[in-house]
């Protein structure tokens, strides 16, 4: 059984126009896979993604998450079922700036009232893993956009979520923190077995997935997998968008 089943998944943003975000969507991502989500702006990216993070209803269609259809939760237990199941990234980090590097990682085990040893296990374990140790008690404020990306991965996967969910991660960093920032997110999801679906429109991110799904007009419309090199299947990814379209604006902010 996949770990994550999207199942015909249509939205649907009522108005004087309706307008069809997406429609009929299927794909699955198994346990262990880091899928990329990509497609020109406006495709329904995002909105795919607040789907699957129950952040956001579909209008038809199913998402099952480890064999569980959140949806069908009520507001507690969806609120429950997104703090244990999903890890969250995004591209403007959401660190709490009122607190410490540590006190930021720890917040979801915090939440779920982990006793305080295995806190301090996990944190020395995943702080150590993403290069973040010297950081733990400095405040946001006095760290870079790389460094705090890094506290978000490591706050996203302290809790081992069944799947983690990057919303265009690395879209605030330049290109060297950027490719660091991959480079430890496909860590994670090979030393850790963490199960990743990203958004992004960058080829370069894309370049680090096992396979990357490319939707069009809220429409899945084609898939690619990575095989043996990384160059060949970033230089296929920059063709795909070509052939989308929209790519002029996709593609001023690719750096290669």
């Amino acid at each position: 059984m996949p770990l994550l089943d999207v199942h015909n998944l249509s939205k649907i943003y009522e108005g004087k126009v309706s307008i069809h975000a997406l429609n009929h969507i299927r794909f699955a991502v198994e346990k262990g896979e880091f899928v990329g989500i990509m497609g020109p702006s406006g495709s329904g990216k995002t909105t795919l993604l607040n789907v699957i993070a129950t952040i956001d209803e579909p209008t038809s269609g199913q998402v099952m998450i480890s064999g569980r259809d959140p949806n069908l939760l009520d507001r507690t237990e969806k609120a429950l079922f997104r703090r244990k199941e999903l890890g969250f990234v995004f591209q403007h980090f959401n660190l709490l700036d009122t607190l410490t590097v540590e006190e930021n990682v720890v917040l979801p085990l915090t939440l779920s009232s982990s006793s305080v040893p295995e806190m301090e296990q996990r944190l020395a374990e995943v702080a150590s893993r993403l290069g973040i140790t010297e950081l733990l008690h400095k405040r946001t404020y006095e760290i870079s956009g790389g460094q705090m990306q890094r506290v978000a991965i490591a706050r996203a996967m302290i809790h081992r979520p069944s799947l983690i969910l990057a919303d265009e991660p690395t879209g605030s960093l330049d290109s060297k923190a950027s490719e660091q920032v991959m480079g430890l997110l496909a860590e994670v999801n090979e030393a850790e077995g963490a199960t990743v679906l990203m958004v992004t429109h960058d080829a370069v991110a894309a370049s680090f997935c096992h396979r990357v799904i490319f939707i069009k007009d809220g429409r899945f419309h084609s898939e690619m997998y990575r095989g043996s090199s990384r160059a060949a299947f970033f230089q296929n990814i920059i063709d795909m968008l070509s052939v989308l379209g929209g790519a002029g604006h996709d593609l001023s902010a690719i750096r290669l």
